[in-house]
């Protein structure tokens, strides 16, 4: 089974109307005036790597987001969203607040999902590692 300590996964609906907002506000964190910004609120939160998916669920736009972190602690990531003062983050947050309806402060504690089914393939790892070193 996979290793999922250090891993915090989120999954929250988004509507057809959120959708391009959301995704203008992904692009945005990709541009200078914010990429930074960003890159330092990951950092001080431990987290080491993001990801987001959009799942479509409808023809006409809207799905489901997935988001995995990689993190220190996960526990302590959603609490210091919660709770920060740091300009950005509450930018970021009221964001969220406007693409998903969902405010980090009121969410549960962070809960590790049920790995219920995990797969790698570590024969063709070695395989392309070997490869490499040819």
């Amino acid at each position: 089974m996979a290793d999922t300590r250090g891993l915090l996964l989120l999954a929250c609906d988004i509507s057809a109307e959120q959708e391009e907002p959301w995704r203008r506000l992904l692009q945005e964190l990709s541009e200078a005036g914010r990429k930074e910004e960003y890159a330092q609120s990951r950092r001080r939160l431990g987290v080491s790597a993001e990801s987001l998916w959009l799942v479509p669920t409808k023809p006409r736009g809207g799905g489901v987001v997935v988001a995995c972190l990689q993190v220190d602690n996960p526990e302590r990531v959603m609490k210091e969203l919660a709770a920060t003062d740091v300009p950005f983050d509450s930018w970021y947050g009221t964001q969220m607040r406007k693409a998903f309806g969902f405010d980090v402060a009121r969410l549960p504690r962070a809960a590790s999902g049920e790995l219920l089914f995990a797969w790698r393939d570590d024969d063709a790892r070695d395989e392309r590692e070997a490869s490499k070193s040819l």
